[in-house]
């Protein structure tokens, strides 16, 4: 097979599931596709195991590189969303002017309250800026919003 060093290897239809959950020995297990062959392996303590076959003896070790760098930053995400418990929203105000989604969750063992209003969150105290690394804020910003638009479609969808 030829390889193409310009070319950003596009992974397809990655999934991720976790194994020995609550065990010793808990890991997450991944699957996806690139250029139609399908590849596996084992994420643990940071590290990428690979299941045969590796992704370098079918689609060359230069994208290897770049497949793996994708999916530490999946599985960051995976490893990030896994850590919201209690995600609730509510709706407040509904009869005012001021309405808005009202929001609250744990990460890391702390509660974190805020508003979506118009797709912008406005945190209460604590801010999570404070205690919580960047991407892990971002992630959760962007987990609540998903779920607040989600909320938002099916008010409106039993309203019609």
């Amino acid at each position: 097979m030829t390889e193409d060093n310009h070319i950003e290897p596009e992974l397809e239809d990655f999934e991720v599931e976790t194994l020995f959950e609550n065990r010793m020995h808990e890991r997450l297990a991944f699957t996806f596709k690139v250029e139609g062959e399908e590849f596996k392996g084992h994420f643990h303590n940071e590290e990428i195991m690979w299941l045969n076959p590796h992704p370098k003896q079918k689609i060359g070790e230069s994208k290897v590189d770049k497949i793996e760098s994708t999916i530490y930053s999946l599985m960051r995400h995976y490893g990030i969303s896994k850590e919201i418990q209690d995600l609730e929203i509510k709706p407040v105000f509904e009869d005012t002017n001021h309405k808005r989604q009202q929001f609250s969750l744990q990460v890391q063992g702390e509660e974190y309250k805020g508003f979506v209003h118009k797709g912008e969150i406005q945190w209460f105290h604590p801010q999570p800026q404070q205690k919580l690394e960047d991407g892990l804020v971002q992630v959760l910003e962007s987990e609540i919003c998903e779920k607040a638009a989600q909320k938002e479609l099916e008010k409106n969808d039993q309203q019609d």
